[in-house]
């Protein structure tokens, strides 16, 4: 296909690609610039910068990217295919697709795996055929590669060829698909079908001695039973219930998720009350979760003794709160759940006592005026903002002092929760008119929980307010808002509301222009739309410097202990050189663990507190200059350093999140460019409110090879 043919390159362009084809032949050192014999006059630049730009630029060098794919160094050809992948499939199209289905020949493993990867992410049902060849030839990792991108693909003929993949005899492959199918669309008439296969593959795992040290067969195991629990598939409940007893924590965890995911009956309600001493707090997390949505009477008595639970010592807390959680989601635990609730005011989490006011309210609603008042006025913000929380859940005229009194909240994560528990009540017209007033607040983060509140909710009324949050709405955050106005404008439609999504479209953030205008086609195909925004075709400005060697690593200082994170410089170099440069600034320093959720993710970095703010190494005063994803085919694990997002894939900041266990929901959606290597106990300890007080990049001689 060539994609090379006839293409006319800048003069920069061509030193680059002379440059690269030098590369091919045999130069000792294929990335220190070179003297380019009949190069034009122009400085000759190393093609991995010259990719790292483009890829910042979100471009393709008007075919350069395409052209490194097929030239130079095995490392280049990698990195280009990388960055093609990440290239907006609706401005870059079939010529990019092509590129990337031809790298999946190339006489490198590295580049055709890369290759395959980066076609999920762009999802082209145009390469289903060149990923099914990919599927049936190659090595276990390109094969692997090419199952996980026909299951983001949705086409018939990809979705067969994954469900032919789990019963694969290459354990990569066969683990690849298993995950794979929890993408297939739930209407899917492939669904069942690929249901019943990881039934029967899962079936032969359970009869293995639950009690024996972990095989392969649990690896493909524990990702089927992620699956069949995404998908509340009810014919896999023996499975499930065999799983539970396993020795692999992760198998014992997705089976306690899958119970909760389907009807529940006296043996799963039994062997989730015994699930809540489980040895793994995540485990005993995830089982009083599935108790909760289940309303499970039976099990208040074991959800009781849970809320007492002192061990495991660090993480014992995770296990009180999602207790809490639970029996406040049993309508049916009554008096018998109230002295527990009473007893989590001594608790020392704070977070523990703001789930059982959470709770409280739910079971009590009005009889629990009292106790809510108090906790409003509470010294810790934490118990405050669970105050905030509740008050969702009590009649209106319980609620709405209290979240008048916390809207103004000095602490931001408590205005906001305040704001956002506002929505809860939009059938009072009194919540409403306050929500409305929200939308000019002088904190930006009010405004998007107000926003947000109104998104399902919006009326034609209520057009005049959104607007001038659209116009008036500056600084930290406001693409953020401006992308929730657009969604609660887009609820009411019709003609009043097109014209305020007009508008809009003239937003600066390339986003928040993109879906102004999808939402404007959706209420009228044909209208007649203004001209976007052009993109931004220039590089952010500075460039990461490609690092060779060992990979960097940082001490995040807590006060629960250290954490040390090895930074994965070749996968995400934006943003390591992010998180290095904030640090030698003290950025973090002084930061709170803001949000954590037992058995998913911890997260912090936010000098906000309230999960809104952020910034990156190159913003200033005048503007953030957020990070483009970065998203790679390495999996989220157990303590893997991700970049928190909104909608908008390139959203990226100085947040930052770890996950307490693998969750291949994140794979290829969040950028993850670090992987804890000590400090796992430190991990389990952290809770809310917890503080960073010190982020410290590590001497290189603190850095083994990896």
């Amino acid at each position: 296909m060539g994609h090379d043919a006839g293409m006319n390159f800048s003069p920069w362009a061509v030193a680059v690609l002379s440059f690269a084809s030098i590369g091919c032949t045999s130069l000792q050192h294929p990335h220190r610039a070179q003297a380019v014999p009949n190069a034009p006059a122009v400085a000759v630049q190393d093609p991995l910068d010259s990719i790292a730009r483009l890829e910042d630029m979100r471009t393709d060098g008007e075919g350069l990217l395409e052209a490194l794919a097929a030239r130079g160094e095995e490392r280049t050809r990698v990195r280009a295919v990388r960055a093609l992948g990440r290239l907006p499939r609706d401005e870059y199209g079939a010529a990019v697709s092509d590129a990337l289905a031809e790298a999946l020949e190339d006489r490198a493993e590295n580049v055709r795996a890369a290759a395959a990867f980066a076609l999920g992410l762009r999802a082209d049902s145009g390469t289903t055929g060149a990923l099914i060849a990919a599927a049936d030839e190659g090595t276990p990792q390109v094969r692997a590669r090419a199952v996980e991108a026909l299951s983001r693909i949705d086409d018939p003929r990809a979705r067969r060829k994954v469900i032919d993949a789990i019963d694969s005899d290459l354990p990569a492959v066969a683990q690849m698909a298993a995950i794979g199918v929890h993408r297939f669309p739930a209407n899917a008439s492939e669904s069942p079908l690929a249901e019943t296969q990881l039934v029967q593959r899962i079936t032969v795992a359970n009869v293995n001695d639950p009690s024996a040290s972990p095989t392969v067969d649990d690896e493909l195991r524990w990702r089927a039973l992620s699956t069949l629990a995404r998908r509340a598939c009810v014919g896999a409940r023996d499975n499930i219930e065999l799983a539970a007893p396993a020795n692999d924590p992760r198998v014992r965890l997705f089976a306690m998720q899958g119970l909760g995911a389907i009807p529940s009956d006296e043996r799963a309600s039994s062997i989730l009350r015994a699930a809540l001493q489980d040895p793994d707090w995540r485990v005993a997390c995830e089982a009083s979760t599935a108790l909760g949505k289940h309303a499970d009477v039976s099990a208040v008595p074991a959800l009781i003794e849970a809320c007492a639970r002192s061990v495991p010592p660090l993480a014992a807390h995770h296990v009180r709160r999602c207790a809490f959680d639970a029996l406040g989601r049993i309508p049916g635990a009554g008096e018998a759940a109230r002295a527990a609730l009473a007893g989590a005011r001594d608790d020392a989490a704070p977070e523990v006592r703001a789930a059982a006011i959470e709770a409280g309210a739910r079971l009590y609603r009005s009889a629990f005026a009292a106790t809510l008042e108090n906790a409003a006025r509470n010294e810790n913000a934490i118990v405050r903002a669970g105050a905030a929380a509740a008050a969702a859940y009590v009649p209106a005229d319980v609620a709405l002092p209290t979240l008048d009194a916390l809207m103004a909240d000095a602490d931001l994560r408590v205005a906001t929760t305040a704001a956002e528990a506002l929505g809860a009540h939009m059938a009072d017209p009194r919540a409403r008119d306050r929500i409305l007033t929200a939308l000019s607040a002088s904190d930006n983060g009010v405004r998007l929980a107000a926003a947000t509140a109104l998104a399902k909710e919006a009326t034609t009324d209520d057009l005049p307010a959104l607007e001038r949050a659209l116009a008036t709405t500056r600084g930290e955050i406001a693409p953020e808002v401006a992308a929730a106005v657009v969604a609660a404008v887009a609820h009411v439609g019709g003609e009043r509301a097109l014209a305020v999504l007009r508008f809009a479209i003239a937003n600066p953030d390339p986003y928040v222009s993109r879906k102004a205008r999808a939402a404007s086609l959706a209420i009228r195909p044909d209208a007649r739309l203004p001209r976007s925004p052009a993109p931004p075709r220039r590089a952010n400005g500075e460039l990461p410097p490609i690092r060779t060697g060992s990979n960097p690593r940082i001490a995040v200082e807590t006060n629960r202990g250290v954490l040390v994170f090895m930074l994965l410089a070749d996968e995400a170099p934006f943003h390591v050189e992010n998180v290095l440069q904030l640090a030698q600034r003290g950025h973090y320093d002084g930061t709170t663990f803001h949000r954590v959720v037992p058995d998913f993710v911890v997260q912090g970095g936010d000098v906000r507190g309230d999960g809104n703010g952020g910034t990156t190494w190159r913003s200033d005063a005048t503007a953030v200059v957020p990070l483009r994803g970065e998203f790679g085919p390495r999996p989220f694990r157990r303590g893997s350093l991700g970049m928190p997002r909104n909608d908008d894939p390139d959203s990226g900041g100085s947040q930052l999140f770890v996950t307490h266990r693998d969750t291949p929901n994140l794979d290829g959606r969040y950028t993850l460019f670090g992987e804890l290597v000590a400090g796992f106990d430190v991990l389990d300890a952290i809770q809310v409110g917890d503080v960073i007080e010190h982020v410290r990049v590590l001497p290189a001689e603190d850095a083994r090879a990896d």
